[in-house]
């Protein structure tokens, strides 16, 4: 049986977090779906200074969700001196622990494409 993609989400966000926190980077906050239904994602710079990122996360392609959750974690950082050492180190990070592998093959019900905030 295929995972949900509540888990797979929630443990690729943890997972992601822990290694990037554990480097100095900052570690967005990460829901879902965006309260604005025609975006893939949104992100919304906190008060405090933080940020949370909305993905979709049901019914689309599992890479690209990936994707917008890497992102995510370079946006929250915002310096273009780092965004590809970050980029790669999630990238890497994704294939080492196989967290872009879909038991059963895929996910849900085909993508509908949704337009990103960011």
């Amino acid at each position: 049986m295929a995972e949900s993609t509540s888990f797979l989400f929630t443990n690729t966000v943890r997972t992601l977090s822990t290694v990037v926190r554990e480097r100095g980077y900052n570690v967005p906050a990460f829901k879902g779906p965006p309260s604005l239904g025609e975006h893939s994602r949104t992100l919304r710079r906190n008060r405090d200074g933080s940020m949370t990122i909305s993905v979709v996360f049901r019914g689309r392609a599992w890479l690209s969700t990936l994707s917008d959750i890497v992102e995510g974690f370079v946006v929250a950082n915002s310096d273009l001196n780092i965004a590809t050492q970050l980029r790669d180190l999630l990238w890497s990070v994704i294939e080492e622990r196989e967290l872009s592998k879909v038991e059963g093959g895929g996910i849900s019900p085909p993508y509908h494409s949704l337009n990103s905030a960011a």
